[in-house]
């Protein structure tokens, strides 16, 4: 979501940016500068300054008053599409990188699945009626969460398998690569899961009214974003605990220990 500083910001330099603001100040600022030049008098050329400015002072209250709300809403939905823009490179490097990083397709796989139901998603929360909106556009918050879960989750099982590959023992490098076939796993149950969820939230066609079906699919993404985070957070404390992790740590505060 936008930052709502960073919205009021835009809004202000926008409004300021505005002909109607611009061009009164212009026009004090000329004639000040036009009677100087031609040795008028500096009363008048001080009192055009003054008139030019207040002029414009009084367009920019005036068009904050008038089109701030409209400017604000495409000041939001611009940054919004910046957002998602960015969002958008992040994944599309993601999946390049879990591409090159080995010959196993299945995280990459995953991402793209993953991508395609948030997509889906999105449009299910768009024809969806007015009696289940409601419910579907927290369930969509739901999946929308429980899919950055699994990003963070798949960008982890790169770090797993690089971590894996410096070290030497067989035994030392057990724990990760099963810990990334674990992680693997829960992603493909969660890509089925919320697979399922959008063959649900389809196939309530026009029914009305509340339904338990769309609480049940609440509820059960609920539990899997609590075990996901229950993975992530298993992960980044195998990973301080591993060997690699011990030297890099050994390295990070004694950097001469490399040599």
């Amino acid at each position: 979501m936008p930052d709502a500083n960073l919205i009021k910001k835009r809004v202000l330099f926008r409004t300021l940016g505005s002909p109607l603001v611009v061009a009164p100040f212009m026009l004090g600022m000329t004639a000040m500068t036009a009677l100087w030049a031609l040795g008028g008098r500096v009363s008048l050329g001080l009192f055009a300054a003054l008139a030019g400015l207040l002029g414009a002072a009084g367009a920019f209250v005036t068009q904050l008053l008038l089109r701030g709300e409209k400017v604000a809403r495409q000041v939001s939905d611009e940054l919004a599409g910046e957002e998602a823009a960015g969002q958008q490179r992040s994944l599309d490097a993601l999946d390049q990188h879990l591409t090159a990083a080995d010959d196993d397709p299945r995280p990459e796989t995953a991402l793209r699945d993953l991508r395609a139901l948030v997509k889906a998603f999105e449009e299910a929360e768009t024809a969806a009626s007015a009696a289940h909106l409601p419910m579907v556009v927290e369930i969509r918050a739901r999946v929308d969460e429980l899919f950055n879960q699994c990003v963070r989750s798949l960008g982890q099982t790169g770090k797993l398998w690089n971590t894996a590959q410096r070290l030497n023992a067989p035994a030392a490098r057990k724990p990760l690569l099963d810990r990334r076939e674990k992680i693997i796993a829960e992603v493909q149950a969660t890509v089925k899961q919320v697979s399922e969820t959008l063959v649900g939230l389809q196939s309530l066609g026009s029914r009305q009214g509340p339904s338990a079906e769309l609480t049940r699919l609440r509820e059960e993404l609920d539990q899997s974003l609590a075990v996901a985070k229950t993975v992530e957070e298993k992960v980044q404390s195998l990973l301080k605990d591993s060997p690699a992790g011990d030297q890099q740590r050994l390295f990070a505060a004694n950097p001469e220990a490399k040599g």
